[in-house]
């Protein structure tokens, strides 16, 4: 049984990179934030956009600054994507989300190696704020782990 789980695993992560297509390493979920270490942040995105804002690139900027001075070891991308639209949309939205991060983070210096890019897809809150604007729906979930 645990030989399946592991090739389901693989499988899923080889799906999410085809989804990708970029140097950074997919997988299923993230782990929890490293005790001591600041976070997590979050990078924030207009609806069906993977295009990144002023704010969104000084929070990019300063998560590369403390992944450096503190010599984090994995960073742990979860891209989502809100209710609107197309479930398989969604989740290749999550997952470009991710990857548009992950992208940032290596101009700004992080190792393709230690960043591990999960699409979550849509999102599963609260269906009665289905059409209130919901940014959390729409972000990048960026945790550090040592």
């Amino acid at each position: 049984m645990k030989a399946l789980r592991l090739l389901f695993a693989a499988a899923a992560a080889a799906a999410v990179l085809s989804f990708a297509g970029a140097s950074a390493r997919a997988a299923g979920e993230c782990r929890a934030q490293s005790p001591g270490v600041p976070g997590p942040s979050y990078v924030y995105f207009a609806v069906g956009s993977t295009k990144t804002d002023d704010a969104a690139k000084k929070e990019i900027k300063e998560v590369a600054e403390r992944v450096k001075a503190m010599y984090i070891r994995t960073v742990c991308l979860l891209g989502s994507a809100d209710k609107q639209g197309n479930e398989k949309a969604n989740f290749a939205l999550s997952v470009k989300r991710a990857e548009v991060v992950a992208a940032a983070l290596e101009r700004e210096g992080v190792l393709a190696k230690y960043i591990t890019v999960v699409g979550k897809g849509e999102t599963y809150g609260d269906w009665l704020k289905l059409f209130e604007d919901n940014q959390q729906d729409r972000s990048v979930k960026i945790t550090l782990t040592k």
